[in-house]
């Protein structure tokens, strides 16, 4: 499940990243490098993730086609009915969250240095089949510990937090925890840079350019229907990782190239206006036991998003002085632990 889902990962970061475009031989390889680069070229829009494909399908690609629980059931058609938006502009980012028939369940949007979260937590409480009263005394409990803003998140309120100091405040836990002599310089971990997103596009691109082939389907309604086929997923994977190794990754290293398949891999796009609308990765094609019913991951691209703005009426949440608090409390605890070693105040 792991090497499935880095590879899936690196796949998808190659339509994002490059937008399946890079082939130059024929009119549907140009067709895509044009709107490749129109898409990775604009300022804003919004990308939509949601996984298509019916109950029965999602069955035998996501659980090997097992015996369905009214649980099991009830899960994936959530599943299908859910997304996650991501809008990206200059200077701004915007997150929605669509949990099966909730709109906006959670909802988070970050501008002018200030973060802007809240969450449907009455709605999802009651599709999860929380207890209202168990909910409201552990909220209860944690506000009378100096988290009173919970309150306001529980009703579905939005909080805000201003994130324009705490660069300074990192620094001084650095310090405080010896990460730099006090005046001094301190190093600090960022994300990757933009030279380092600019040389993962470059690799993935020349990968593309090197090992695709570009076929024109039948129009619909969603746009000029392409399919791209990866010839060696093995291959593109092993140009991408070299790069791929420079970024944070939750589940650890990434794969060694022997361990993917070396096999074609096929991605669907759709292209209206001189622009990608919309791509498809089958995950049937990750799946020998898969049957002829189709599974994909979807991306939907809206080059004309609303635009990301500051909500009216959020609360105000000083994150800067509850990591402080937090910190502080730590270092005392870890202070009383070390007073009960042997030779430190009592004996052992």
């Amino acid at each position: 499940m792991k090497l499935r889902a880095t590879v899936v990962a690196t796949v998808l970061a190659a339509l994002v990243l490059a937008g399946c475009g890079a082939g130059e031989k024929v009119s549907p390889q140009l067709a895509m490098r044009d709107a490749a680069n129109s898409t990775v070229k604009a300022r804003q829009g919004t990308f939509t993730f949601s996984i298509v494909g019916s109950e029965a399908d999602l069955n035998t690609v996501l659980n090997d086609g097992a015996k369905l629980s009214d649980e099991d059931r009830k899960g994936l058609q959530l599943l299908g009915q859910s997304h996650i938006s991501l809008t990206t502009a200059r200077n701004v980012f915007g997150l929605d969250v669509k949990v099966g028939e909730i709109d906006h369940a959670v909802e988070l949007r970050y501008l002018d240095k200030k973060l802007y979260v809240r969450a449907d937590v009455p709605a999802i409480a009651k599709l999860m089949d929380a207890s209202p009263a168990e909910i409201n005394a552990t909220v209860q409990g944690l506000a009378q510990a100096g988290f009173g803003f919970l309150n306001d998140a529980a009703a579905g309120r939005w909080l805000e937090a201003d994130l324009g100091g705490m660069g300074d405040m990192f620094k001084g836990l650095a310090r405080q925890f010896g990460g730099a002599a006090a005046g001094g310089a301190t190093t600090s971990s960022s994300g990757p840079s933009a030279g380092q997103f600019q040389q993962a596009k470059d690799a993935i691109g020349k990968a593309l350019r090197d090992n695709t082939a570009v076929a024109r389907q039948k129009s619909d309604d969603t746009g000029d229907h392409y399919v791209v086929t990866v010839n060696s997923l093995r291959g593109l994977y092993a140009a991408v990782l070299p790069v791929l190794s420079q970024f944070p990754i939750p589940t650890g290293k990434p794969p060694a190239a022997g361990e993917v398949p070396d096999r074609p891999v096929t991605i669907d796009a759709w292209v209206k206006s001189g622009r990608i609308v919309r791509l498809e990765l089958p995950l049937n094609q990750f799946d020998t036991k898969a049957g002829p019913g189709r599974v994909a991951v979807r991306v939907d691209i809206d080059r004309d998003a609303a635009p990301v703005t500051a909500p009216a009426g959020a609360v105000t949440v000083d994150v800067a002085g509850l990591l402080q608090k937090f910190v502080q409390t730590m270092m005392g605890g870890l202070s009383g632990m070390t007073g009960m070693l042997p030779g430190r105040g009592i004996p052992g």
